[in-house]
């Protein structure tokens, strides 16, 4: 779970997230990496530690999403992790149904799609524009068939990641998208599904933000050219 400029709300993060996981009826961890947050979210994150199951970890500076997210993978031991913003966009109830799809349907991936048909998002014009916009680069540039890649909630076999996490390069913007990218060359199952508990996107992004997700979309397809045979889709 990746945290960043939470201050004291990481607290109810990790107190969410526990209070979920102790209903599974099976052993868990939570592996919390504050980015390098200005503020004082790693202090308030150790406070909620207490618990054997919580670890919490902090980079010397901000070094994005995805950065934090591969640092926690390889700080944990589950045979399942599961991707979750730390942030709560989407509810940590998800988690049950990411862990129920890996099982029914025997996927190596399972993802929340905001845009799924029975997903409860909220999201203005423009806001939905961006992100379905997005979809469509991906599709244009990587090949990718999914609905949705950048929602804050997915799980993975572990052996996924094992595989996957040597090969990948971008740091934040479009890690989701080239994360999903390489597993999918490679042919591991993914499965979405969608998010039962409302998600409501109130985040923008900046010209610069836009600009810098095409491009990476554009470096993924061109350092993975010669790897996969050179082929999209």
């Amino acid at each position: 779970m990746p945290v960043y400029r939470l201050s004291k709300l990481v607290t109810y993060s990790i107190k969410a997230v526990e209070k979920v996981l102790s209903r599974l009826g099976a052993s868990y961890e939570i592996v919390v990496v504050d980015d390098g947050s200005p503020d004082d979210t790693y202090q308030w994150a150790l406070r909620a530690s207490k618990s054997p199951c919580v670890k919490v970890y902090r980079l010397p500076r901000n070094m994005g999403k995805g950065f934090a997210l591969i640092y926690g993978y390889r700080r944990s031991r589950g045979r399942i992790i599961v991707f979750l913003d730390g942030d709560l966009d989407i509810d940590p109830r998800q988690v049950w149904l990411l862990l129920a799809a890996l099982a029914k349907h025997r996927a190596d991936i399972a993802i929340t799609s905001k845009w799924h048909p029975q997903s409860k998002t909220i999201a203005t014009p423009i806001r939905k524009l961006l992100s379905k916009s997005f979809i469509a680069l991906e599709r244009l540039v990587l090949g990718i068939r999914l609905s949705d890649t950048q929602t804050g909630a997915k799980a993975f076999r572990r052996r996924v990641l094992d595989a996957v996490a040597p090969r990948l390069r971008i740091k934040r913007y479009a890690f989701d998208a080239e994360l999903l990218y390489i597993a999918m060359k490679m042919g591991f199952r993914i499965v979405e599904v969608p998010a039962l508990w409302r998600v409501r996107l109130a985040s923008r992004f900046s010209p610069r933000e836009i600009l810098r997700m095409l491009l990476d979309l554009l470096a993924i397809a061109y350092r993975n050219r010669f790897a996969f045979g050179g082929s999209r889709g």
